[in-house]
């Protein structure tokens, strides 16, 4: 393993995202600013938020479906409610008297793993990509005999959960030509015969795939598209008593006696 000192670093950070313009006076702040080749000023002025964003990702401006796919996706993903852990956690820190500035870095830090989070996105990334090539009713049929994990799909309290299975559906409708949507829409009716279905992740996966966004890159948008219901629900919560926090009464707690 070569040495530090032996690698030749380069002097400095090179991104295709972002590209400054030095203004004439100051070399150190930037007259334009381009993103993925784009002005940024020509961007604030006739493009959505949608559009930018999956510039970001995409490194190219998305296609006219693309655009309706990503604001679909976008609006299904922006507040996945009090169950969600993220949105849990920044409440709790929210009415805790957590100071502000931290608790959507605290919510997304919370959301970062297979319970709902990130990671459980990139487990759905990687379990629809690799099987895409698989039949996908008999497929789902073969996973449900052997009770193998399906990431990304699944049941919330012992049921499907409606509004996913909706969202789902009009992200397939937006883009009708997407072997990946096709694919996850056959595969969710099997599954769906028995009592499983979409879960919030798999959709979020199926839906960077669809985009042709890879297992991290889809890992950070679903992190920023979850960001605004992570952060308002937070800060609601901070302006709030903490006796408004649910707690549990002392004759609710049952002890036991142990042996030491």
């Amino acid at each position: 393993m070569p040495l530090m000192s032996d690698v030749n670093f380069r002097p400095d950070f090179t991104t295709k995202l972002c590209l400054e313009e030095p203004a004439a006076t100051n070399p150190y702040i930037a007259e334009r600013r381009y993103i993925a080749g784009y002005n940024l000023a020509d961007l604030w002025r006739g493009r959505s938020y949608a559009e930018v964003l999956l510039l970001l990702f995409l490194g190219e401006l998305p296609t006219p479906a693309q655009i309706r796919f990503g604001e679909i996706l976008l609006i299904g993903l922006l507040n996945p409610g009090p169950r969600h852990v993220a949105v849990r956690a920044a409440m709790t820190a929210g009415v805790s008297k957590t100071a502000p500035e931290h608790l959507l870095p605290l919510g997304l830090l919370t959301g970062s793993g297979v319970q709902g989070g990130a990671k459980q996105v990139a487990e759905a990334h990687q379990f629809i990509s690799s099987h895409l090539a698989e039949e996908p009713h008999a497929f789902a049929e073969r996973c449900l005999g052997e009770s193998s994990t399906t990431p990304g799909f699944g049941s919330e309290f012992g049921d499907i959960e409606p509004i996913w299975q909706q969202l789902a559906e009009d992200l397939a409708a937006a883009l009708p030509d997407s072997p990946v949507m096709q694919w996850c829409s056959a595969f969710n009716q099997s599954l769906n015969r028995q009592g499983q279905g979409w879960l919030l992740p798999g959709i979020a996966a199926a839906g960077g795939l669809a985009l042709g966004l890879g297992a991290r890159e889809t890992m950070g948008f679903y992190q920023v598209a979850i960001a605004p219901g992570v952060a308002a629900h937070g800060i609601e919560q901070s302006h709030k008593p903490i006796a408004s926090n649910p707690f549990l009464r002392d004759d609710q707690y049952e002890c036991t006696d142990l042996d030491v």
